[in-house]
């Protein structure tokens, strides 16, 4: 038997002392009855380190701590496997593993994701050598993340070369979607290579991605054994009977065809003897609305509290997406460091006052109303005695939402807080947000979340406690910059809207091809010019908690001048 402990950790990137740190507490707490403990990629700078690898004084900090790691190993009798930075003449994405003071092996990872959010090829090098360990008598083979995505990766070599545990340590950022296919894949390995697998993820929040934790044992038949929590920190420790991949293995002679001539060698033997049995436990897997809601909490929270920010502020219209936003702010944050502003002007209705108190005092949050009309009509009196008489039309509208931003990045200037914007993914696609207006703020929480689904979302969120009034959910959206204004004078309906979008943006489907699928004709084209006229904005507006599986960011890269015809 022998006892696994997972650290599935919120580290930071960047604080390398800190990391250590951590790694080191959990060492000391785990390591008398573990056999092996794991820690996820690149622990000890955190993960994507960026553009921080091309600074030689930050790898060579990296170093010193897993230096100093390695030297107090000798303290611990257990397997220590650590994800960090390698320079070796260039720099690897590698695992160290560790045991009695020792480096027992380091591994580089091989396949290197250059694809949606990742940029692995402008940082490391790729490695081309596996690692065997050897540990009371069973073969262990490595792998990084992205390598065991790969049928013919180094885990079949390990196999076939008698590894009956497959150990991968990894930075898998979340999707909506992701984590059953995930799932599915690694339970696929484990059966293929008749090997236990070990999957050890990162947990929290960095700028707009998030790690999603739900670290996984699965054994040689495909069952999860072990599962820790989703969105949360978590030390897994589980005990595995490794004969029974073995026994498996003589029922089943497909790795013996398998075998190779050159089969691999373990680079080191060791033998650990410990006492106990961990109790294995499998942590409940949110699904729907559930998962996407607590992967915006943490992507939220992270960013704030990582960020070093007191408080947020937000502007509370009374509609939809400000209400859901208020919810995430107060769910990450707790009443005590959330504000809302209501900014009427004179084309607020008392509904909107009235729903966004509601939501306000439902959650206990500090609220403020503060009227923009006689702001706005002291810009319109400048503005005519430069430009004579003006008629009201879109600029108009536009300055009221300016206004708005305005005064909530005074109270952020004046408070220490982290505006946070209330725009939705839907909007910000197709530019119905006004630039250094209501898109503007330091963080977007909503911003990868198609309008249909803020309503889903919100409802989900009621259903935990009744915050959101129910009029919120039944009123025509508005923005409330003109007499009797609803979001369907511009836009089509939001179902309709949001299906373009999904085909166009997250599918990579052409308007011709979403047209075929039986849309209107006139909306797809209006749809989509609208998308291509507004990446200007988008350049320009603040990060947000990345849910679907392409996001506006680092998964969406158009150029601004763009001449290619629809």
């Amino acid at each position: 038997m022998i006892n696994l402990t997972i650290a599935q950790l919120n580290f930071k990137v960047g604080d390398i002392e800190r990391n250590a740190k951590r790694i080191l507490e959990v060492l000391k707490e785990f390591h008398k009855h573990s056999h092996m403990i794991i820690f996820p990629e690149l622990s000890i700078s955190g993960y994507p380190p960026e553009d921080l690898l091309l600074q030689m004084h930050f790898l060579k900090e990296c170093e010193k701590h897993v230096s100093e790691i390695i030297k107090v190993s000798k303290n611990f009798d257990t397997l220590i496997v650590l994800g960090s930075p390698y320079y070796d003449f260039d720099v690897y994405n590698a695992m160290f593993v560790i045991y009695n003071g020792e480096i027992l092996g380091i591994y580089k990872k091989r396949f290197l994701p250059n694809y949606s959010v990742f940029d692995e090829k402008r940082y490391f090098k790729k490695g081309n050598e596996p690692l065997m360990i050897e540990l009371n008598g069973n073969r262990v083979i490595f792998s990084i993340c992205e390598d065991i995505w790969h049928p013919d990766g180094y885990e079949r070599e390990g196999a076939v070369s008698g590894a009956n545990l497959i150990v991968n340590i990894n930075a898998s950022p979340y999707h909506i979607g992701k984590y059953k296919f995930k799932e599915n894949f690694l339970k696929a390995r484990a059966e293929d290579n008749l090997s236990y697998v070990v999957y050890a993820n990162l947990v929290g929040g960095q700028d707009e991605l998030v790690f999603d934790g739900r670290s996984l044992v699965i054994d040689p038949s495909g069952e999860i054994i072990a599962r820790a929590k989703a969105f949360e920190e978590d030390i897994l420790n589980v005990s595995i009977d490794l004969s029974v991949a073995n026994k498996r293995r003589l029922l089943d002679l497909r790795l013996r065809d398998a075998q190779r001539e050159n089969a691999l060698s373990p680079v080191k033997k060791v033998f650990i003897e410990k006492k106990g049995v961990y109790k294995n436990r499998i942590e409940k897997n949110p699904e729907g609305e559930e998962e996407a809601y607590k992967a915006l909490i943490l992507g939220l929270k992270d960013y704030v509290n990582k960020n070093g920010f007191e408080r947020v502020v937000l502007g509370m219209s009374g509609g939809i997406d400000s209400s859901l936003t208020a919810c995430l702010a107060y769910d990450a944050l707790g009443e005590e460091r959330v504000i809302g502003v209501y900014m009427p002007s004179q084309f607020s209705s008392k509904e909107s006052y009235e729903d966004a108190k509601a939501v306000a005092e439902n959650l206990g949050i500090e609220f403020h109303v503060i009227p923009i009309e006689k702001i706005y009509k002291s810009y319109f009196s400048e503005f005519e005695k430069k430009f004579c008489e003006l008629k009201f039309d879109v600029a108009d509208e536009n300055i009221q939402a300016r206004i708005r931003a305005n005064i909530l990045f005074y109270i952020s200037n004046k408070f220490n807080c982290l505006v946070l914007a209330t725009s939705n993914k839907s909007e910000t696609a197709v530019g119905y947000t006004t630039i250094y207006g209501d898109m503007a703020g330091g963080f977007a929480p909503i911003k990868d979340v198609y309008k249909t689904w803020v309503y889903k979302i919100a409802k989900y969120r009621n259903s935990l406690e009744f915050t959101i009034p129910e009029r919120v959910f039944k009123k025509p959206p508005s923005a409330e910059l003109r007499p009797n204004q609803t979001d369907q004078d511009t836009l089509p309906p939001y179902e309709i809207l949001d299906a373009i979008l999904i085909r166009y943006i997250e599918e990579g489907k052409s308007p011709q091809e979403i047209i075929n699928e039986g849309f209107d004709e006139n909306t797809v084209n209006k749809v989509i010019k609208m998308i291509r006229r507004s990446e200007y904005k988008r350049k320009q507006a603040p990060v947000g908690t990345k849910i679907t599986p392409r996001a506006f960011g680092k998964d969406w890269r158009m150029p601004i001048t763009n001449f290619f015809k629809l």
